[in-house]
């Protein structure tokens, strides 16, 4: 992999270091990846700060790290990058990262390419366009979650027409279960609401059931509450997270620990 280097101190050979993009369960919710580092010289690199640049990003994400992190030879490890505001692009979503490095006493800043084997960015490109496109109808998300009748969660779900008629429709069709919930029927519920954009605004309530009840399961959730929402829209299929704020995510823990008897 190529180095660019900018000189900050005397001239001395490039560190070899690479970067791959990463984005793990608990990742998804919070809106962040990781630039997984690793050193693969014969000396020891201290990354002082690392940025993630990418045309799916409307600006560069990262920064200083909290702390001077040494890789020793062979060593890799993640620094989480907090996500900017994404792009909608369907021109190559390559990324470079930027990071600052200390080696023998002198300070500069390595450009490299970045490894996305598993199309990180790919993927967040397509769930902005589909996101996008969703919301020139509607906005879409979880209102409130209570206990329901039956031992359910009942989620209550906002459909905020834009008002925009030349919008055209929504129609969502089905809403896909989590590690943590489903729903009566299975992993996935049909939806089957078609969406105005000049509708006035609506609600509809959908039954969701336990897949575990264990404590741990809920207290250390980090994507039980994440939905995904199958969408037609524009003449084609997307799939997006259901939007539900922080406050809304811990009102469905709640329920659920309800349900599964966990609280007194």
């Amino acid at each position: 992999m190529g180095v660019a280097l900018s000189s900050c101190a005397s001239s001395t050979p490039p560190p070899t270091v690479s970067v791959a993009l990463v984005q793990q369960r608990g990742d998804i919710a919070p809106g962040r990846v990781q630039l997984r580092v690793t050193n693969d010289g014969d000396s020891a690199v201290v990354v002082t700060s690392a940025t993630l640049t990418s045309p799916v990003l409307a600006e560069p994400g990262g920064g200083e790290t909290k702390r001077p992190v040494t890789l020793s030879p062979g060593r890799t490890v993640d620094l989480p990058v907090t996500l900017p505001a994404l792009r909608c692009v369907t021109e190559d979503p390559s990324a470079q990262a930027v990071l600052r490095l200390e080696e023998d006493g002198g300070r500069r800043d390595a450009t490299l390419d970045v490894t996305d084997e598993l199309g990180v960015l790919a993927r967040l490109a397509e769930t902005e366009c589909g996101r996008e496109a969703v919301a020139s109808v509607a906005r879409i998300s979880v209102a409130s979650a209570a206990v329901g009748e039956g031992g359910t969660i009942d989620l209550e779900v906002s459909i905020e027409p834009t008002g925009d008629a030349g919008a055209g429709t929504a129609e969502l069709r089905a809403l896909r279960g989590t590690p943590l919930l489903r729903f009566p029927a299975g992993s996935e519920t049909p939806l089957d609401v078609t969406v105005r954009a000049d509708d006035p605004p609506s609600t509809m309530t959908v039954a969701l059931t336990p897949q575990r009840c264990d404590a741990h399961a809920i207290a250390e959730d980090k994507v039980g509450t994440l939905f995904d929402l199958v969408v037609r829209v524009e003449d084609r299929d997307v799939v997006i997270p259901l939007e539900r704020s922080p406050s809304v995510a811990a009102a469905i823990l709640s329920a659920t620990a309800a349900v599964c008897g966990l609280t007194p």
